[in-house]
């Protein structure tokens, strides 16, 4: 983005649209981050639970593991998981842009008030 066009009323509302696209995308990236950790704990925790049940059920470790793969409620809490992941990673990517944006307008805003001739 070209700030060099223009004034410096409009680079400063420019700085101040992403100052707040950007808190308002870390504060979405702290909700899918306590998401992702509910998930995994729930996910954890739903697994010892059946693994715990179906402990006499299945002679190896891995006849139970390919149990618990084809259970409903433990592929829901994954595919939550994933999808939990996937718009962190996302929003993590585009708070990353606006904080970018953010820091040219503002560096745009202090070349401006340096250059400035001082007031006699």
């Amino acid at each position: 983005m070209d700030f060099t066009s223009l004034n410096f009323k409009l680079v400063g509302s420019v700085h101040s649209r992403y100052a707040v696209r950007h808190s308002h995308a870390i504060f979405r990236a702290a909700f899918y981050r306590v998401r992702v950790a509910y998930a995994t704990r729930d996910l954890r925790l739903l697994k010892a639970r059946k693994r715990a049940r179906l402990a006499d059920k299945y002679k190896t470790k891995w006849q139970l593991d390919d149990a618990l793969l084809k259970d409903k409620e433990i592929k829901e809490l994954e595919d939550d998981l994933v999808d939990a992941e996937a718009k962190l990673t996302v929003i993590e990517a585009l708070a990353g842009g606006y904080e970018d944006l953010r820091n040219a307008a503002s560096r745009e805003m202090f070349r401006r008030g340096v250059e400035k001739a001082p007031n006699d």
